[in-house]
């Protein structure tokens, strides 16, 4: 996926209403950025319930809503580890506000 202006300003839009990750914890996140800053701060067993080596609701959330396969792809290649996730969310909202 090509990234420009419109593209990066789509992955890190605010969503709203059903759109919104519901967090097991009651947080509810409304963008990359949002679930960036969050994502750190997580109880481990959240965590784990949303994302393991089973499964990634986050990258589920990050595909379907804000439409960056290429980001999603990226954390389901992590297989629930936590820090490589917590990395690449980072990486991913620092380089496309760069396009903004």
């Amino acid at each position: 996926m090509a990234i420009n202006k419109t593209t990066a300003r789509d992955i890190l839009r605010q969503v709203y209403e059903e759109d919104r990750f519901f967090n097991a914890d009651g947080n509810i996140f409304s963008s990359l950025a949002d679930l960036g800053a969050h994502v750190k701060d997580m109880p481990q067993e959240i965590f784990n319930y949303h994302c393991n080596s089973q499964k990634c609701d986050f990258a589920e959330w990050i595909e379907g809503t804000l439409h960056d396969a290429v980001l999603a792809k990226d954390i389901r290649k992590a297989k629930g580890v936590r820090a490589k996730i917590e990395k690449r969310v980072d990486e991913r909202v620092l380089k496309l506000e760069k396009y903004l």
